[in-house]
Parts: structure tokens; sequence; C-alpha cells
């Protein structure tokens, strides 16, 4: 697979000797000679240059490449290069890093993959905290709503959901156990094993 990285700071030269100990053949773009320092030592191309310049992007052989990924620290150039990978010259994968996870729902609209910080570490915290979780977002009449599925882990077992709530900031729709699914009170009590269907609307301005 041929790949183009977009910044190599932490994050994209580390995740590029990885690909490259996988033998996948890399081309790393950045601006910053300080960041292509850090990777000198990488049997891959590496190129300076503006990464929104299109002249740059097919020196970097954008063109050709089965996938494009945008690490740097600036989440707007990461969102244009991305767009531009996706409309200008239709790279297959295209992913993309950000910070701020409202904006997630909007660039996947535009058909990027995103990596956010924010809600990765958020979604660790939460394991740490008693939840794991899978979530789903649809809408309802035109408004995002975010669905997640959480199972209770012992650390949660004894919790009511009125603490969950304040907690989460967000509300309890049902619980569902092996057997059934079933609305419950604000007193109810969580058992570990349980799974918890949590909602969460879209805040008002």
């Amino acid at each position: 697979m041929q790949i183009l990285i977009i910044g190599c700071g932490r994050v994209g030269s580390r995740l590029a000797e990885v690909l490259i100990d996988n033998g996948e053949d890399l081309v790393i773009l950045d601006q910053d000679p300080d960041n292509l320092e850090l990777v000198s030592h990488l049997d891959c191309t590496k190129i300076q240059g503006m990464p929104l310049e299109t002249v740059i992007l097919e020196k970097a052989g954008i063109s050709n490449v089965d996938a494009v990924l945008c690490l740097s620290d600036n989440e707007n150039m990461n969102v244009m290069v991305g767009q531009i990978a996706v409309k200008l010259y239709n790279v297959p994968q295209v992913i993309v890093r950000i910070y701020n996870p409202e904006n997630e729902t909007v660039y996947q609209a535009l058909g990027l993959q995103t990596i956010c910080s924010t809600s990765m570490t958020l979604e660790k915290a939460m394991q740490v905290l008693g939840f794991s979780q899978s979530e789903d977002l649809t809408s309802v009449l035109g408004y995002p709503v975010r669905y997640d599925l959480r199972e209770v882990t012992e650390s949660w077992d004894g919790v009511t959901v009125d603490e969950v709530e304040r907690k989460l900031k967000c509300n309890v729709l049902a619980i569902a156990n092996s057997d059934s699914l079933k609305l419950v009170t604000r007193d109810y009590v969580f058992s570990a094993g349980e799974h918890v269907v949590l909602v969460t609307l879209p805040v008002e301005e």
C-alpha cells in the first residue's frame, strides 16, 4: 500500500515507523524541517513543503497513493488537505486528525474518516470508570441524536440512574439484560453485566 502522511510530529512519526515496519510504502510531507528531522532515519521519501499547495501534493505523489493520513497539529489544515485528497484526487482512504469532537459528524459527511484525540481520551476514561461502549448517530426531525450502548462493569455496580445521568450529562433510555429491554426510573440501581442505552440530545443554543 502506498500511503502519504501529512504532518510528522510525534503522532505522525511514530505511525510512520509502525507502517514501515509492516512493509508499507510511505511518503511523508511536512512544512517544518524540525519535524522531518524526527523521521530522518526512516527509509521512505520525505518532502518539505506546504501541504495545501497542489504542486507540493503532486510532488508527494498524491495522485497515486492508496491512502492519505492528515496528522498535523492543525485541524483546519488536516481537514482542507483531506478534502483536496477526496475531491480532487479521489484518494480511496483519507483519514484526518481533529481535536473538536463536535466537528466529527460534519467532516464525516464530507467523506472524511476522522481520528479525534479528545473523543478517544473520553472513551478510554469512560472504560476506566466502568463502561464499555458502542454508539450510533441518528437524527430526529433533522436534529442529531447520539445513542450509546454501554455495559455496566463492577465499578458501577450499585450506581443509580440519577447518578449516571448527572455524571455523564445524558439520559438513560433503557436497560437491557439477557432476556429483556425495559424502561427504568431515576432511582433504579444498576447491576454488573447489564447494558445501558443512553441518549444525548442536541445542545440548545
